[in-house]
């Protein structure tokens, strides 16, 4: 089974964005937002998804997220 159909996320959204953070999993989906088709289903934005435990091998991309968060004017 898979992460998303066993773990509830923490969530949050922006205009242009949605977040879901799968702590179990060690994972953060970020996706464009939802959108209804021309039939009124509801479709999620496109997606991707990143490894947050691969973060634990590479020095400089967690450097660079927490720059990010920094800029953003959030700080870590």
């Amino acid at each position: 089974m898979n992460y998303w159909e066993t773990e509830t996320p923490i969530s949050a959204s922006t205009r242009k964005n949605e977040l879901e953070y799968y702590r179990e999993a060690e994972k953060l989906a970020i996706s464009r937002p939802s959108w209804t088709d021309g039939s009124g289903e509801s479709k999620r934005g496109k997606t991707v998804t990143l490894d947050l435990a691969a973060l634990k091998e590479s020095p400089e991309a967690l450097r660079l997220l927490l720059m990010i968060a920094e800029d953003t004017g959030n700080p870590v």
